[in-house]
């Protein structure tokens, strides 16, 4: 009809999303994405959350089980960041220290920028300074040299800097 489809109440059918154990920062806010759009009530919003577990997953949950009937959300969401968002946590980081240039610079960025955006849901305050040097430091030494002569002051000036050096060296 009509009505429903200027009505702003009326929003397309989301699937809730799914936890495999990856990423469980942005699966908690995809979560609370959901209950906030669908007017979910908050006391259904464990059993809703782990009924999309993946089975991988769904196995430290069924070991948590019986603690879940007296959690509330926030403690729930906690013992999800202890069982799976430490490790992730520190994988990330061990990324950030061996990342290096493999292919094209384009590709590096994204890798990097990747790896810099999922670091940065896990801390309160981020040294742009430290990502900008790692990100140099992870360059190939002709494009590496370049920036380190420009002293780029933030890292999207040195990504734009990393792919003009290229494009410049290219046409050389």
């Amino acid at each position: 009809t009509e009505s429903s489809r200027t009505s702003p109440s009326r929003l397309p059918k989301l699937n809730f999303p799914m936890f495999d154990g990856d990423n469980p920062k942005l699966w908690i806010s995809r979560c609370q994405d959901y209950f906030e759009l669908y007017y979910v009530e908050p006391y259904r919003w464990i059993k809703l959350a782990s009924m999309h577990f993946s089975p991988s997953a769904g196995r430290w949950l069924q070991s948590v089980e019986r603690k879940l009937k007296s959690v509330e959300w926030l403690e729930f969401c906690q013992m999800i960041l202890d069982r799976f968002g430490k490790n992730h946590h520190e994988l990330l980081f061990r990324h950030l220290f061996h990342i290096k240039q493999l292919t094209t610079v384009a590709d590096y960025i994204e890798r990097f920028l990747e790896l810099v955006d999922q670091l940065t849901a896990y801390e309160t305050h981020t040294d742009q300074l430290y990502y900008t040097m790692r990100f140099v430091d992870g360059l190939r030494g002709d494009v590496r040299s370049a920036m380190l002569i420009q002293h780029p002051p933030n890292l999207d000036t040195t990504c734009v800097l990393a792919l003009l050096q290229k494009e410049v060296s290219d046409v050389d």
